[in-house]
């Protein structure tokens, strides 16, 4: 198994575009990447995207980012990158009726949110591989064995 890491950074067009080799088993699933690089010098570029990457004949799974930096970044200088790879997990919330779950009935719909509002009543999770969508229903088993709300 292959640990996520940035295999390559390099400079294209006065952006940085980092090569991500991530984990087998984000293959062909939505993988959230964000971090930062940077250099001691001050070079500093923040990036951020969500993506679906498959596998490659060879079993690597590749994802390309690319950010502009926001400090000049320089030659023959190390560079360091901090990333986060994560596959992307979507949960949709409602307030509890009538005070069911603790707390009182919601307001009508279009009124401003008031200190206090709460949003507890799991109404499904899901994520989007590539091509598809999965979700679960919340007493349901997802895909991955994990169920909704915890067992």
């Amino acid at each position: 198994m292959a640990y996520p890491y940035v295999t390559k950074v390099t400079f294209i067009g006065g952006k940085i575009v980092l090569t991500v080799e991530l984990d087998e088993y984000l293959a062909n699933e939505s993988v959230e990447i964000s971090g930062y690089a940077t250099q001691n010098s001050g070079g500093f570029a923040t990036f951020y995207d969500v993506q679906s990457v498959g596998e490659n004949p060879d079993g690597t799974v590749v994802m390309f980012i690319s950010a502009t930096p926001s400090n000049q970044f320089n030659d023959g200088e190390p560079i360091t990158v901090s990333l986060r790879a994560a596959r992307v997990w979507v949960a949709v919330l409602a307030q509890s009726k009538d005070g069911q779950l603790g707390g009182p009935a919601p307001a009508p719909v279009g009124t401003p949110a008031q200190d206090g509002t709460t949003w507890d009543s799991l109404k499904a999770v899901g994520w989007v591989s590539a091509g598809a969508r999965s979700s679960s229903n919340p007493s349901q088993k997802s895909a991955g064995g994990a169920s909704f709300p915890a067992e």
